[in-house]
């Protein structure tokens, strides 16, 4: 029981209103008719503590990982949680745009660096990028390509297939979308790609994404979702032999 102080620090900062135990009170902002002056009240004190555990990697200022002589550990880099944060250690300091992009792109190219050595070359942005800077993305210019540089064929793929263009691939005769649509069972599976005509009936079990993701569009035209998702060498690869024929004149039968 008893009176307790606002500030039970003794510190200077908690001296302006009168020393330790000089009767401050609570609560001055009380709503008028309540019953919260005749109430107990319930003391604890208040324990600062580690808001979530992050960190535990020591970096240098290339982010590349400390050991615990604090020597460079070659080839090991750390950023953002891992590495902990820069606000402290019990701070959600680990996740800011500081900790994950700065530093992430610190470790990337000390990484690069220390993996091609004098092969490193600067790359500008606008190369990077292929064009994307500028509003129209067409391909990158470095060697090697990119999962960007693949949808990006992929988009001119599928621009090709809607003025009649066909990928490469086995097939018969030509079919119509009618025909098509006649095959919209788990045992009996037809879908159009690109202008070409796919029995995909023993492919569904091996499809990385599921039977439904395909099943869905049974019978259906799925050239736009297909591009969306895939590079344009995805079928000849893996499906060669689904491809049964192509949309147009001639009738295929089935």
């Amino acid at each position: 029981g008893g009176s307790w102080p606002a500030y039970p620090s003794g510190k200077s900062w908690d001296e302006a209103s009168g020393k330790t135990g000089s009767g401050k009170k609570f609560y001055h902002n009380i709503i008028p008719g309540s019953a919260v002056k005749s109430e107990p009240f319930y003391v604890a004190i208040i324990t600062p503590v580690i808001h979530y555990c992050m960190g535990g990697l020591k970096i240098d200022p290339d982010s590349q990982c400390l050991g615990k002589d604090d020597k460079v550990i070659g080839g090991l880099y750390g950023a953002g949680e891992a590495a902990g944060g820069i606000h402290g250690s019990n701070r959600l300091g680990g996740n800011s745009l500081l900790d994950c992009v700065v530093f992430g792109r610190v470790a990337g190219q000390a990484c690069c660096k220390y993996m091609l050595g004098a092969d490193m070359k600067d790359v500008s942005l606008a190369d990077l990028s292929g064009g994307g800077l500028s509003g129209e993305v067409t391909s990158s210019k470095l060697s090697g390509g990119s999962y960007e540089d693949t949808m990006n064929k992929s988009a001119g793929a599928a621009g090709g297939a809607a003025g009649g263009a066909v990928m490469n691939g086995g097939g018969g005769g030509g079919y119509s979308l009618e025909e098509v649509a006649k095959h919209t069972s788990k045992t009996d599976c037809w879908v159009v790609v690109n202008g070409q005509v796919l029995d995909v009936t023993k492919f569904l079990g091996e499809h990385p994404g599921g039977e439904l993701a395909i099943l869905t569009f049974a019978g259906k035209d799925a050239t736009e979702e297909f591009n969306m998702i895939h590079p344009p060498d995805v079928i000849p690869k893996y499906a060669p032999d689904a491809v049964i024929g192509v949309i147009g004149a001639g009738g295929g039968g089935g």
